[in-house]
Order: structure tokens, then sequence, then C-alpha cells
């Protein structure tokens, strides 16, 4: 993947997520380079191997099994193929927007991503990133952390990939300022922002439930359509 090469460039960086949410898509929106990072531990019970969609009895996570242990990384997370979640996943899909406007587009590339038996969950995970990218008009540069010359854990590693892909600003995650050192990243010469993500309401399927935020954003490309970058 070529970078990009200008005198502002902005980068964020996550690890892979099954069909993500709003948020994830709308950081790598804001971003000229959004780094995938599957070069770090796996998460167990995170939303790195499930996310949600809406029902009519509310949120339902669907869970992509995996064989992982503490020392797995995403990029090395092996996919349970043995079970049937696939096509559980695409059933329950089915049948939560049987009703949607645009339930068309589950034909148009995810029903054949989810199908495919995928060996690493990061390879999945990505793959379904870059079909959701590509349904919001998302264009900036996506790289693998795992293709570049980095190492290290936590700030030593974001700064050492902002640095390696050139970063002048990085936009982060609301969750990193716990553990994030911001002198670190302003003596290298690289701008901080957090991210401040603000979820402006769109038609959702069992609108007498409410509207859920915490969902995938496959929730909203099968609601609005089209139109869905309007409301990222």
């Amino acid at each position: 993947m070529t970078l990009l090469n200008v005198s502002m460039t902005t980068v964020a960086i996550h690890q892979p997520q099954y069909i993500p949410w709003l948020p994830y898509v709308a950081k790598a929106a804001a971003s000229d380079i959004f780094v995938y990072l599957d070069n770090v531990q796996y998460q167990k019970n995170g939303v790195q191997n499930r996310n949600q969609i809406k029902t009519a009895q509310g949120p339902a996570w669907l869970t992509v099994p995996v064989h992982a242990s503490l020392e797995t990384t995403i990029q090395q997370t092996p996919i349970d193929n043995t079970q049937h979640w696939r096509q559980k996943h695409l059933r329950s899909i089915n049948m939560a927007y049987a009703r949607a406007p645009f339930k068309q587009l589950i034909d148009q590339g995810l029903r054949a991503l989810i199908e495919t038996e995928w060996t690493y969950l990061a390879d999945l995970n990505i793959a379904l990133s870059e079909w959701i990218f590509k349904r919001l008009g998302v264009t900036c540069t996506r790289v693998r952390a795992s293709e570049l010359s980095v190492n290290g854990s936590r700030n030593d590693l974001v700064l050492a990939i902002c640095q390696e892909v050139g970063a002048t600003v990085y936009l982060s995650g609301q969750g990193a300022k716990a553990y994030q050192d911001e002198r670190l990243f302003d003596k290298n010469g690289i701008d901080l922002h957090y991210q401040d993500y603000q979820f402006k309401e769109y038609p959702q399927c069992f609108p007498k439930t409410g509207f859920d935020r915490a969902l995938s954003t496959v929730d909203l490309i099968l609601n609005a359509g089209d139109k869905a970058r309007d409301y990222l």
C-alpha cells in the first residue's frame, strides 16, 4: 500500500473489529492514513470477534468463534470454522433487516464475505471493514501494522507507527486517555487529538424500541443506503 506524502497527515490506529460500529468508521473517514492494529494481543470478550445488530427484541450479538490464548495476536487468531457461525450470522442479519429499505445490499458483497471460510480473524475483519468503507466512501489509505517495521507496546508502539507512516496528527480514541503519555507525542512533533464522536440518529428498524447506538455499521447501511454517509 502506498502511504500519503503530504505536509499534514492525520493518522488513526485501531484493532480490526468484526463488522465495526460507527465511531470506528468515522475515525477512518477523518484520517489520511488508517492503520489496522493487527499485531497486538487478541482481546477476549471485546469487539474484535463480535458486534451487535438490532432485532425486534433489541440489540443482539453476532460472535465469531475463535481459538485464542493470551499470547495470540489478532493477526494470528484462527477462526473456529468447525462451527456453523456463518450461516447463523447471515440468518440473523436477514431476519433482523427483512424490512430494512436497503436489505438488498446484503447480497452486494456482505453475504459473500461472511460466507467465505477465512482462516484468521484479522483477514475477515479487515475484508468487512473494507466493504463498509467502500459503501460509505471512506477513501483514506489503509495499512496493516504487521506490514510496518515497528515494535513495542502501548505508547511506544503507537508512536512508532505514527513515525513510520509520517503522521503529523494522531487521532486517538477516548479510551486511550487513561494511559497515553501526551507529552511523548508533543516531544516528537505530533499533535494528539481525541475523537469526540456525536451520534446522529437515523431511521432504524423496530423504532418502538428507541434508537440504539452500539450497533454494527451494517445497521446504518441497510437502513440508509446511499444516504448513510450523511449520518456518519
